[in-house]
């Protein structure tokens, strides 16, 4: 992944919108400062062009993942206990029937 180039004046137009640049720019056209590489969440400077992240976002981001993950995994489980438990119940039924059968059968 690759950091979002940006201007970090904060009275600059260009840090209130957002905008990104490509590597070529070195400064700001709008104010003049020098671009730096910012974290795409939370628009701090970085050090290095080599992450998108800054290290508290990417934080965020990896705990959230794994929020998500063991969320889908309890549903997975509860889904699981489910459809056996009503696979017990639909062979139990079916049993039950096939005796009733050999039962009216007699």
């Amino acid at each position: 992944m690759k950091a979002i180039k940006s201007c970090v004046n904060k009275e600059c137009n260009s840090y209130i919108h957002k905008m990104k640049y490509k590597d070529e720019y070195v400064y700001c056209p709008f104010c003049g400062e020098k671009l730096f590489y910012v974290c795409a969440d939370c628009w701090m400077p970085l050090d290095h062009s080599t992450e998108k992240f800054c290290p508290d976002c990417q934080k965020k981001r990896t705990d959230k993942k794994e929020e998500n993950q063991q969320k889908m995994m309890d549903k997975s489980v509860k889904a699981a206990k489910a459809v056996g438990t009503v696979a017990a119940v639909v062979g139990g039924v079916v049993k039950n029937g096939k005796d009733i059968i050999k039962i009216v059968k007699k």
